[in-house]
């Protein structure tokens, strides 16, 4: 069928530069409306409209670890966990190109796992630093 796509095609890139690649991906956006509701509105939620509080974005990865470029992100200086020019890459969809999401992010939750006979996997997640900018593909 059309318009499906294989998660595992995801890259992440720091730089133009691929740092994971993914099986399993996920992305979960954040985010609250401002509720101004008073004695008047009868019980009723009111929200401000188009005004949304906490946004923020999640971006979570699994796949096989190959260079440990995400090890030593996770492993080394704190600093070197707030990433900048990161970029999600999401799979190519049928005639279209891949949808990317991109700007700065942190490396909040990195683990590693070692399976007898299977390769070394990695899970990642990033969390976004300030505003992130969502690129669809054509």
């Amino acid at each position: 069928m059309a318009g499906k796509a294989a998660g595992k095609l995801c890259l992440i890139k720091k730089n133009s530069t691929t740092i994971g690649g993914g099986r399993t991906v996920g992305m979960t956006v954040n985010g609250a409306p401002i509720n101004v509701e008073d004695q008047g509105d009868s019980g009723l939620q009111t929200l401000i409209a188009d005004v949304i509080t906490g946004q923020s974005l999640e971006l979570t990865i699994e796949g096989y670890e190959e260079d440990q470029v995400l090890r030593g992100l996770a492993l080394g200086a704190s600093s070197g966990r707030f990433l900048s020019d990161l970029t999600f890459e999401f799979p190519p969809s049928g005639a279209l190109a891949a949808d990317e999401i991109s700007g700065d992010f942190f490396l909040s939750a990195y683990s590693e796992t070692g399976a007898l006979e299977d390769g070394q996997t990695f899970s990642a997640t990033f969390t976004s630093d300030g505003a992130w900018t969502f690129t669809p593909g054509v």
